[in-house]
């Protein structure tokens, strides 16, 4: 299977180091995307771990989640292709969660 990081969550990876190393340390702020990475990594070796986001259910296109810290990588697989289509705060309002999904 082969990994697609959507431009969303691309940016959502920027804006999380850029805090982070703005707000805390860039040692902080590296850590924290390398877990995100290595989350990333885990749903390449196993495209069916996860479970199923409630509230993109109405999109109906398989987005699941995997959580890493305080971050969900939400995902969905088409044929041989993983998208990853947001890094989401956890600690955010849950109905921000239906923003920019493709």
């Amino acid at each position: 299977m082969k990994i697609v990081i959507t431009d969303f969550a691309k940016t959502q990876l920027r804006d999380i180091y850029n805090y982070y190393s703005i707000l805390v340390s860039e040692n902080t702020a590296a850590k924290l995307i390398n877990k995100l990475i290595d989350a990333i990594e885990d749903i390449e070796r196993y495209p069916s771990i996860g479970t199923k986001e409630p509230l993109l259910a109405s999109l109906r296109a398989g987005h699941k989640f995997v959580v890493a810290g305080n971050y969900k990588v939400i995902f969905r697989v088409e044929a041989e292709i993983i998208y990853i289509t947001d890094i989401f705060d956890c600690r955010q309002n849950p109905s921000k969660i239906i923003r920019n999904k493709k």
